[in-house]
């Protein structure tokens, strides 16, 4: 199907009955399109948070078509979305109490769609060097650039029809590029719903099909079984870090086809591709986009979708003898956790405004780490809680701004930060805090680094409590650093069935008075996996006259699992 720029596809329209997502036909996408954007009218800015494919895709094209700035926000955190909403912004697509999760309606009376001009702007986030996220203006013919430089190299691998699926969201640039736009451009249908779970993405590829996923997610295969020809997709996408080469090995051996992984940011889009058929190749310029390397080792790109036509990058590289670039690691302090960018100031910064932090410094050991000088309110919060409890409260403060990649993971508390010659900090020193053997001063003094090394958390963090006529419900939030995940199963850990069974106990025993030694009289139904790092939520009833509790985990509307224990100890 020939490619169409977003600027102009509304106003030139493909068939009416062509295939946008889900059974959605081209003539109700632009229906749905012309309808919210004038309902849209007279917005001055909009900040696009529909989490549903198609209806990010109908939000993001209403508002330019409405005239109105769109801004795509770092992440959905109350934190952040208060504010970048202070100034006026409008929420589009959230879930905001509409029938479709938000404002944003189908059909309705419609405007004219006529052209957009290209140079209409887009704002988006990355994460900043100075501890604040910095704000990049794209314009809409960067995007549609991007687009058809993806096509002229992708186009050949993947069907005119293909199908694109993706495990990644679209709020984030890769996404939004791979996952919405370059399907619209060229006329491939998408999948609205983002995958969570490797069982649902499985279950929907199909031969020729194309995933849009990450290495968080690519190194979480292990145990799958490779799919039938049926099922095997064209192509398989992944960005946002160096695919590790035994991951890149399963995934091909799982999809039937190497990844092909796509190298950008947030200020350029996607520049470079490599195909990972066998070892570490380079990374090969997509068309129009020229790489090269400034004196002190730094990417040097240009090309009409990169911002002000020309970015260098924090990437040290060396340029390789195909015309590509090998990428050697990244000369600020900008660190890839599970695929994310995480911007290390940033995080520190966010812990300084704690009352409870004097100081901090983060850095990454494998995980993130955090250490942290507290203030007078701190150490009294840290001697009165214990350094784990104490941990546990500043990483909830945090996940009101950051993401699960962003929240530290370890922690260290002392009476200061260890400060080399001339007052610079070295990485190595800070590192030799989270050694076994080292023994700094802690705040408050009689807590032993060991203890704080070795106590890891074994229940869910409790964000909210709700009452129920017969029990109660809790939304519960499963941090991926859980004592009970240890060999369940590497590189993808999955939360065990007596974890969830113990808590339901635990729970019940907090919250509904019950008293129960041990989960008796057992019956379970696991219907998903439970993955760390989620929101669930934990409803508990308790049915005195016959003696049972019952327990049900959910995640968003769907149920994970649940089931009924005996408490035939506790009188009705």
């Amino acid at each position: 199907m020939t490619a169409i720029p977003l600027s102009r596809l509304l106003a030139v329209g493909r068939p009416d009955d062509a295939p946008v997502a889900d059974g959605v036909t081209f003539a109700r996408f632009r229906a749905d399109v012309a309808g919210n954007a004038a309902r849209l009218k007279g917005c001055r800015r909009g900040l696009l948070v529909a989490a549903d494919g198609y209806w990010g895709a109908v939000g993001l094209l209403a508002l330019l078509h409405a005239g109105a700035e769109v801004t795509i926000p770092p992440n959905a955190q109350p934190g952040t979305l208060a504010a970048l909403t202070a100034d006026g912004a409008v929420p589009v697509g959230g879930d905001l109490g509409g029938d479709l999760g938000g404002n944003l309606w189908p059909g309705g009376a419609g405007m004219a769609l006529a052209p957009l001009d290209p140079e209409t702007p887009l704002t988006f986030f990355t994460s900043g060097s100075t501890g604040e996220p910095k704000r990049v203006v794209r314009t809409l013919g960067m995007l549609e650039a991007e687009a058809l430089a993806t096509e002229a190299v992708l186009g050949r691998l993947a069907g005119p029809t293909a199908r694109v699926h993706a495990t990644v969201p679209h709020q984030h640039v890769y996404g939004l590029n791979f996952r919405l736009l370059w399907p619209l451009v060229t006329g491939r249908p998408f999948a609205s719903a983002m995958h969570e779970l490797w069982e649902t993405a499985l279950a929907a590829l199909d031969a020729g099909s194309v995933l849009v996923t990450s290495p968080a997610h690519l190194t979480r295969l292990a145990g799958i079984a490779p799919l039938p020809p049926s099922r095997r997709p064209a192509l398989v996408l992944s960005a946002g870090a160096p695919l590790p080469e035994p991951a890149a090995r399963e995934a091909a051996a799982v999809f039937g086809t190497p990844v092909t992984e796509i190298f950008g940011s947030t200020e350029t889009g996607a520049i470079a591709h490599r195909r990972r058929e066998a070892g570490d190749p380079s990374w090969r310029p997509l068309p129009g986009v020229v790489a090269g390397r400034t004196p002190d080792g730094r990417l040097r790109v240009g090309a009409t979708h990169v911002e002000g036509r020309e970015h260098v990058g924090s990437d040290l590289v060396e340029m390789a003898e195909d015309g590509g670039f090998r990428v050697l690691g990244r000369a600020d302090r900008i660190a890839k956790v599970e695929g994310k960018r995480v911007s290390l100031p940033e995080v520190e910064a966010q812990l300084r405004r704690s009352p409870l932090v004097a100081d901090a410094v983060v850095l990454t050991l494998e995980q993130l780490c955090a250490v942290v000088v507290p203030s007078a309110e701190g150490a009294a919060r840290l001697a009165d809680l214990g350094a784990f409890r104490f941990g546990r409260l500043l990483r909830r403060e945090l996940s009101a701004v950051q993401e699960p990649a962003g929240l530290p993971r370890r922690w260290r508390f002392v009476s200061r930060l260890p400060d080399g010659a001339l007052g610079k900090r070295r990485h190595a020193d800070i590192a030799a805090l989270f050694e076994e053997s080292a023994l700094p001063e802690i705040a408050p003094p009689e807590i032993a680094l060991s203890e704080i090394a070795t106590h890891r958390p074994t229940a869910p963090d409790v964000r909210a409590v709700r009452p129920l006529a017969d029990g109660v419900e809790l939304d519960l939030f499963v941090p991926g650093d859980l004592a009970q995940l240890d060999g369940h199963f590497p590189g993808m850990p999955i939360v065990p069935g007596v974890a969830q069974i113990d808590w339901a106990v635990m729970f019940a025993n907090t919250h509904l008075g019950l008293g129960i030694e041990a989960a008796q009289s057992l019956q379970v139904k696991f219907r998903r996996v439970t993955v760390p790092d989620t929101l669930v939520t934990l409803a508990l009833r308790h049915a005195p006259a016959r003696r049972r509790l019952t327990f049900e985990y959910r995640c968003g509307d769907e149920t994970l699992s649940s089931g009924s224990i005996g408490v035939e100890g506790i009188a009705p």
